[in-house]
């Protein structure tokens, strides 16, 4: 028997380190469940292979400690926040002279590396980001990346009220189809 993110976060309780949540629990066997799922999917699976999982909630309802407990006992996996990874991308892009092809080596050679990367605390809050989010999102998926990310937004409430809104909703549309969107539903931090 191998020692999972469920005995991590019990060891927690037991220790006195955090109360134990049965929402917690619940969002953190979820997640297991489809990421266990997710490798074992192939060819010949009749199951929809899913990107991976967006979890969302209010601000203290434990997304990013949920984030990085199973972080620590995945050991395939990247850490990485939301605006450390959209600072590399532009970095990326400002050094070619084709954006596209710089996005896609840059997810090609992460994709080497790492089958699985948590994202923390995706916002969108800009019109560069908004633009480019859908194919930096199609490239992940391309490239076989499994991806968890901790959001305080609904996918729905992504960009709310941004410019060029339009242009950004089918993003949201390949969340909701590609993504198990959870909501962390907890009242104490």
């Amino acid at each position: 028997m191998t020692f999972n993110v469920i005995d991590q976060y019990n060891s927690f309780v037991e220790n006195n380190f955090i109360k134990s949540n049965e929402s917690q629990v619940n969002v953190l066997k979820k997640i297991n469940s489809i990421w266990d799922e997710n490798k074992k999917t192939n060819l010949f699976s009749t199951s929809k292979k899913i990107d991976g999982v967006y979890l969302y909630g209010k601000v203290g309802t434990g997304k990013t400690f949920i984030l990085n407990l199973f972080y620590q006992n995945s050991k395939v996996g990247k850490k990485i926040h939301f605006n450390n990874l959209m600072i590399k991308i532009h970095d990326v892009i400002k050094k070619s002279s084709n954006k596209d092809e710089a996005i896609e080596y840059f997810i090609k050679d992460f994709g080497k590396k790492f089958k699985l990367l948590f994202i923390d605390e995706m916002h969108i809050f800009n019109i560069v980001d908004a633009l480019i989010i859908k194919k930096i999102f199609f490239y992940l998926a391309k490239y076989k990346i499994f991806l968890i990310i901790s959001s305080n937004f609904h996918p729905d409430k992504l960009y709310e009220n941004g410019l060029q809104r339009n242009d950004f909703l089918p993003f949201i549309n390949l969340i909701k189809s590609n993504f198990e969107v959870i909501n962390v539903q907890i009242n104490t931090d």
